[in-house]
């Protein structure tokens, strides 16, 4: 007889997931006392602690706890899915990560295609760094990610989904904004406005510095949209992967952007998931809905 229950488990997962036992109940409209005591009945069978309770700080998931969210989520979609066939409706919980800079681009017309074929399919959205987002498919926190293949790690699957090179971003008014194509060391002339987030920034400056260039940096941009801001007040230029198809900032200024005459290194936009987390009939449709809205 198995000593606990999927509504045990399900309790457990969106506490672990949501960090927190209140936003748990919400989320599945029951009362707190009822996670907490399903999660401690749970603990009791396992013999083992699940999340450390924080305070008026919500929960954190332990390392056995971590472990057990890749396996019951898998276990809990099987559940839904028990009487799943090809024509059948899929349900169940998914949780996709994405880097913060490519998330406002790609991901809304993802959940909306979602939302249409699958209505029995919750999202649950996750913004990550680059560095963040191995960690947290790794952790169990993520199903599935979508982010550069700047750090591959060992333990993740990774599918390539699309291919991009760096333009020049230019405020629309910027005298290098008359050419059609713009050579490097004109660009690097010019004050440079640089992106501050972690691993990105030093991979760019790693492809300037390998064609023996130092970007004169003039401002830091704590995010991609105050970096787009700055540019298109003409604060500085900037080299971006990441090409928004709204030529406006924030402001309303205009943004262009233009290639570069010299190859320079082009960068994946990937699809990565846990190794030890087989697609189930869940994950499945939402990784092949991720990678056809890519193909388009």
């Amino acid at each position: 007889m198995i000593p606990y229950s999927l509504k045990q488990l399900s309790y457990f997962v969106a506490a672990a997931e949501l960090k927190s036992t209140s936003a748990a109940a919400r989320s599945l409209h029951i009362s707190q006392p009822s996670i907490s005591a399903a999660i401690k009945q749970l603990e009791s069978t396992l013999g083992e602690t699940l999340l450390i309770r924080h305070q008026g700080q919500g929960v954190t998931p332990t390392a056995h706890g971590r472990e057990l969210v890749v396996r019951a989520k898998q276990l809990l979609n099987l559940a839904e899915n028990l009487s799943f066939e090809k024509n059948a409706e899929a349900s169940g919980s998914v949780v996709i990560g994405c880097f913060v800079d490519i998330s406002p681009y790609y991901l809304p017309g993802i959940l909306r295609d979602l939302d249409e074929l699958y209505p029995g399919i919750r999202c649950r959205i996750v913004n990550a760094e680059l560095f963040e987002i191995a960690h947290l498919l790794k952790q169990g926190e993520l199903d599935i990610g979508i982010t550069y293949g700047v750090l591959m790690e060992e333990g993740i699957d990774y599918e390539c989904l699309k291919v991009v090179t760096p333009s020049a971003m230019l405020s629309a008014d910027h005298p290098l904004s008359s050419l059609d194509k713009i050579p490097l060391r004109k660009l690097m002339e010019e004050p440079f406005v640089i992106s501050d987030s972690p691993y990105s920034s030093d991979f760019l400056q790693n492809v300037l510095s390998s064609r023996g260039f130092l970007p004169k940096v003039a401002y830091n941009a704590q995010t991609f949209e105050l970096q787009r801001g700055m540019v298109a007040n003409g604060l500085g230029v900037s080299l971006s992967y990441t090409q928004p198809l709204c030529s406006k900032s924030y402001d309303g200024k205009e943004i262009v952007y233009r290639p570069i005459i010299e190859e320079l290194p082009s960068q994946e936009i990937v699809l990565a998931r846990n190794s030890n987390a087989a697609l189930t009939a869940v994950t499945l449709p939402v990784w092949d809905l991720i990678r056809q809205a890519f193909a388009v």
